[in-house]
């Protein structure tokens, strides 16, 4: 009695009509959208930190050489490579320029927070890195104006980075 009541309510599925269905492993949506996510902030490191490894040849060390030194000081690279321009910054001036990035950096995230959960982040993301790209191309000659250029075109740059 038990099993006819039981074979009502339940339906018996033999198990060859059963699919199993898998999600690819090498091709799903969750693994493009990470690997798309990583070389986007890959691109945006890269602009991020591209003037503190350039600045190191667009500075004549040249004068910064101590007549104290006790070990042999290799030629500043500003000499080996004599295309590379020479710009005379002190510390100071090299601090403001690679934190400038920062300052446009810190003024945007609250308001690029708010922006992309009310209209999406991928179009804020992909606005954000195609600006900071292609203010990058404009560094070099920000820097033939002057600091006060180049200062102001890091703080563009990083108004980007949302």
């Amino acid at each position: 009695m038990e099993a006819a009541l039981l074979g009502r309510y339940l339906k018996v599925v033999p198990v060859f009509e059963v699919a199993q269905t898998f999600p690819p492993r090498c091709c799903s949506a969750r693994f493009n959208l990470a690997f798309l996510m990583f070389l986007g902030f890959t691109v945006v490191y890269g602009l991020r930190v591209n003037l503190s490894v350039a600045m190191v040849a667009m500075v004549n060390t040249a004068i910064m050489i101590s007549p104290h030194a006790l070990f042999s000081v290799t030629p500043p690279l500003c000499v080996l490579l004599p295309q590379v321009p020479h710009y005379n910054w002190d510390s100071e001036t090299q601090g403001w320029l690679l934190g400038a990035f920062f300052f446009g950096y810190l003024c945007t995230q609250i308001p690029g927070g708010y922006l992309a959960g009310h209209y999406g982040g991928k179009f804020f993301l992909g606005l954000g890195v195609l600006g900071t790209a292609a203010l990058t191309l404009l560094t070099p000659l920000a820097a033939k104006w002057g600091s006060y250029w180049l200062f102001a075109l890091r703080a563009l740059e990083g108004f980007g980075e949302v």
